[in-house]
């Protein structure tokens, strides 16, 4: 008959090696989201439509208009999947959808396939987005380091964007030598790659009600059972935003959030006419390839410094400021593309990717620690929905404005929207924010006096219930010291 030491040593053996084995999904998610970064048509794909399918500036930001459109109707439903079915799974479907519509889209020779291979890879977009997050999020969080949150994520982002800094170097070269359609086929392969990698992922709890189970059993106390079923896509769906809509504080930091990073992402977008209205076009040689693709490399670059800072930048200025500097920064930076008509606006527009670069790291660890597990990738799927909803309304208008009244009427639109919207998201979020400091540090006083009211609790429950669903209020206070 075994002691009670003995079964504790067992306990904490177990506990050991199961740690080790969810440990590995770091790595595995490194490797995933590095080869992900691997999209080769991604310098090359506004000039391809231009050159090679005839299309206008106006009419290709149109049909960039309905891969964001796909990618809001899909980006809930696909992040209830993945917290219904699992967020590994919805990686692999992801890999494989993205690999499948890069095909169609390297060989589309009508608008109708064009608009279907846009489709199909606004969906696999969305299987990516929440999912990969709440796996590493919830990894951590049955490790015990879900401080490390903004690392991993920051670190995982900069190897995809070195991969993507890679293929833009390739990109422009590769196309004088085997033409557009060949060289967006290996993207595609990149991506099916990507998906077969997802595979080697372990998937880590995804209920609150399972890491209850967990701590009691490692606390040496009998396990709960868990009861009842699972809610379905519907269920899932509902609940994601619901806790979204409950929480005004989580709504206007994603809309923030959200400004910053798709604004950004347009700039990205006339990026590329830009530097062929300047008179450097890769399909002219291979010399001219190369410049292409060094003029589009200083935004790829940037975005791997602004993923390997943002850990830093969210500890040193804590959450009140973590998103409020980049906006300013990012609106200042803005001036140089509205002032001047010039190549080296590229420069510029590097430094604009170092803000994006760190904001989805910041961002979503700020939403993971207010959020339970059950709906982590459908709440964090809200992130890149509003992204795209950005991104949906404002490149229709940005293509139309550079077509035309020039490249730099185009940046300055970009700029106020950045300006007026981020300013109003900013100013509502940061007295919300402030709220919620002031009530988490009375919660934690009245948790350390008995003598607090009943009554006091209980309004404190009602305006604390989604801050209890994140490890600790106690967290939520540490993460923003800084302030």
């Amino acid at each position: 008959m075994s002691t009670a030491p003995e079964e504790t040593t067992i306990a904490a053996s177990d506990l050991q090696k199961s740690r080790r084995r969810f440990a590995r999904n770091i790595p595995v998610y490194y490797l995933f989201y590095g080869v992900s970064g691997f999209l080769i048509w991604m310098p090359i794909w506004v000039i391809y439509l231009q050159e090679l399918r005839g299309m206008t500036l106006t009419q290709i930001a149109t049909i960039e208009s309905i891969f964001w459109i796909t990618v809001v109707l899909a980006e809930v439903p696909t992040g209830a999947v993945a917290d219904r079915w699992g967020r590994r799974v919805s990686l692999v479907l992801g890999g494989f959808c993205f690999c499948i519509g890069s095909v169609v889209f390297a060989f589309s020779s009508t608008y109708m396939v064009l608009v279907a291979a846009y489709v199909v890879v606004g969906t696999a977009m969305t299987l990516y987005s929440g999912a990969g997050h709440a796996l590493v999020y919830d990894t951590l969080r049955q490790i015990g380091r879900t401080d490390e949150y903004e690392k991993h994520i920051g670190r995982s982002e900069a190897l995809a964007f070195a991969s993507m800094l890679l293929a833009t170097l390739l990109g422009g070269p590769l196309v004088a030598l085997v033409g557009y359609s060949a060289t967006i086929l290996l993207g595609a392969i990149a991506m099916g790659t990507a998906g077969a990698i997802a595979l080697f992922l372990r998937e880590p709890p995804r209920s609150e009600a399972e890491f209850t189970a967990q701590r009691s059993s490692q606390n040496g106390s009998s396990p709960s059972t868990i009861t009842g079923r699972k809610p379905g896509i519907l269920g899932n769906m509902f609940g994601g935003v619901m806790v979204v809509w409950r929480s005004k504080l989580l709504l206007w930091y994603i809309l923030l959030g959200a400004l910053i990073y798709g604004v950004i992402m347009v700039s990205e977008f006339l990026l590329q006419p830009f530097v062929v209205h300047h008179g450097v076009d890769p399909a002219t040689g291979v010399g001219s390839g190369f410049a292409y693709s060094g003029m589009l490399m200083s935004p790829v670059a940037g975005m791997v410094v602004g993923s390997l800072l943002a850990a830093w930048v969210a500890s040193r200025f804590g959450e009140r400021r973590s998103l409020v500097i980049p906006l300013i920064i990012g609106a200042l930076i803005f001036l140089a593309p509205t002032l001047w008509d010039s190549l080296w606006v590229v420069v510029a527009l590097g430094l604009l990717a170092v803000i994006r670069g760190m904001v989805r790291p910041i961002a979503t660890g700020y939403i993971n620690r207010r959020i339970p597990s059950d709906q982590r990738a459908t709440v964090l799927s809200m992130f890149q929905l509003c992204s795209a909803l950005v991104m949906a309304a404002i490149v229709p208008q940005a293509g139309t404005v550079a077509d035309a009244a020039g490249f730099p009427a185009s940046f300055g639109l970009l700029l106020a929207f950045l300006i007026g919207a981020g300013g109003l998201f900013a100013l509502i979020w940061r007295v919300l924010h402030g709220r919620e400091q002031v009530q988490l540090v009375f919660r934690l006083n009245s948790v350390s006096k008995p003598q607090a009211t009943a009554a006091r609790n209980g309004n404190l429950a009602g305006s604390n219930g989604l801050s209890r669903a994140s490890q600790s209020s106690t967290d939520q206070l540490q993460t923003g010291s800084n302030e």
